[in-house]
């Protein structure tokens, strides 16, 4: 071989190894890239899944909220159908005072009619 083959040969052999390296340093950005941006994504799991666990604490304090309303709605409307059965007791209690009462007051005044008659024929 030649020393200028020789030479050659050596700048090849520098060449590739200069690409290698070059390459080998951009593999290193690009792995530090990836790895800053894999730690990114732990920590964005790490508060989605905190966000994830208050929500669902969040969501079981609705629950029990929900089934207290539900259980006070229950109740007042118990209640209430019972004020409204009172109410409508009562009412028809005060009808059929009323009809009693009126009964009555016809009653009376065909007896005093009726007196007035007898009055009016013994006069």
């Amino acid at each position: 071989m030649t020393p200028e083959e020789i030479r050659n040969t050596i700048e090849q052999m520098l060449t590739v190894q200069r690409e290698i390296q070059e390459s080998q340093i951009r593999n290193t950005d690009h792995i530090a890239k990836v790895d800053l941006q894999i730690q990114e994504n732990a920590r964005q799991i790490q508060e989605n899944v905190a966000l994830i666990r208050n929500d669902r604490e969040d969501i079981r304090s609705l629950k029990e909220d929900i089934g207290t309303l539900v259980t006070e709605i229950a109740k007042l409307t118990v209640d209430q159908r019972e004020k409204f059965n009172q109410f409508y007791g009562y009412h028809q209690s005060a009808d059929s005072d009323r009809l009693n009462i009126v009964e009555r007051l016809i009653k009376m005044e065909q007896e005093i009619a009726q007196i007035k008659r007898q009055l009016g024929n013994q006069s």
